[in-house]
């Protein structure tokens, strides 16, 4: 039985821009958009109407969508990809450089030093302290 997470080796793949996680949202959020009805208000700007006739209004400009799931997450809900794909815009470039292979990267190029819930001996404590310190 494995309790720890098994790690994907992100550089091994150099074509990919996003990580292997977003690429999967990405692609799922790609399925669900094809049901959608898309209509362009102005540049950049759509209704887009679900399978259910609900409206979202996407803005491709500000990166935005009335679900708030695009603004949240920063990744192309449904309703934007329905809408990038009206617009031919690709849906790669809808996505925050947070979530690319680069940043992904970068953040674990240096050393990462564990977390020891035991108090240092080398470090006096104030007065009167004689708990342990516990980080969370």
């Amino acid at each position: 039985m494995k309790w720890y997470a098994e790690r994907h080796d992100v550089t091994q793949h150099p074509n990919l821009r996003l990580t292997p996680r977003v690429t999967s949202i990405v692609e799922e959020n790609f399925e669900i958009s094809g049901w959608m009805l898309v209509c362009q208000i102005n540049a950049g700007e759509f209704d887009v109407k679900d399978k259910d006739g609900i409206s979202y209004h996407v803005n491709l400009h500000t990166k935005s969508c009335s679900c708030f799931s695009f603004q949240t997450l920063l990744i192309p809900c449904p309703h934007a990809i329905a809408a990038a794909i009206k617009e031919k815009s690709s849906i790669e470039s809808l996505v925050s450089d947070f979530y690319t292979i680069d940043t992904l990267v970068a953040a674990y190029a240096g050393n990462i030093l564990p977390i020891s819930s035991e108090v240092n001996p080398s470090i006096e404590g104030t007065e009167g302290e004689s708990e342990s310190i516990q980080i969370c």
